[in-house]
């Protein structure tokens, strides 16, 4: 019987909710890094399982292949015609973003977009292992573009999160987060990490004042 309430609950908010929509829509941005090489991304515009089984990138120019991962541990999660991740009656979500990187990390670029139940902010966790340490952390997230859900609580919401990674030698992370309630649909997310060996803006800046430096006294002499 929870089953069958949790089947007809799930088709009902298919037929509701705001269908998914792609990451050029949805306000998502491409982080100042990406592109430049060296740098990986993946994003997921369509999730093929809503339940403990790894759902693999699929938006057009994702370069991670299967070192980045998300699987939904909630059993009450579903996947709705739209392709988005739904948590029904009764969950809240447990949700997994696994990723292996080829060099140390620098930098994290976490966006997402879920419609109905928001995440629980304060919940969406960064861990890693560096020097056998685990580390935690928490984000703040920036709003990136919001609507109000129709028929269910919060909002139609994207969010991005960045992570400035000073700790030694990290290659391996993932991302953790649930919903404050039931009636969570996933979306759609993209994940951006740049190396270690991309320098930062500020970098390029000072090695482009140098270049022109010497080009003035060069062209002095």
């Amino acid at each position: 019987m929870y089953i069958q309430k949790s089947f007809f609950t799930a088709v009902l908010v298919a037929a509701t909710l705001t269908p998914n929509s792609s990451a050029a829509t949805n306000g998502f941005y491409a982080p100042y890094f990406r592109g430049v090489a060296g740098t990986e991304v993946a994003g997921w515009e369509r999730f093929s399982s809503g339940y403990n089984v790894a759902n693999q990138p699929d938006m057009s120019g994702s370069n991670m292949g299967s070192r980045a991962t998300l699987t939904q541990l909630d059993p009450v999660g579903a996947v709705l015609g739209s392709g988005n991740i739904y948590v029904g009656v009764g969950g809240a979500g447990n949700f997994k973003l696994n990723y292996s990187s080829l060099q140390p990390i620098a930098q994290i670029s976490f966006q997402i977009r879920t419609l109905g139940t928001e995440i629980d902010y304060s919940g969406l966790r960064l861990n890693y292992v560096s020097q056998d340490k685990p580390v935690s952390l928490s984000g703040t997230p920036t709003t990136l573009a919001i609507s109000p859900s129709q028929g269910f609580p919060g909002n139609n919401i994207s969010l991005a999160y960045t992570w400035n990674v000073s700790d030694p030698g990290v290659k391996d992370f993932n991302l953790t987060f649930k919903a404050t309630g039931e009636h969570l649909s996933l979306d759609s997310m993209t994940l951006d990490v740049m190396p270690t060996t991309v320098p930062e803006p500020g970098t390029w800046a000072l090695a482009g004042l140098g270049l022109a430096a010497w080009a003035l006294v060069t062209r002095r002499r």
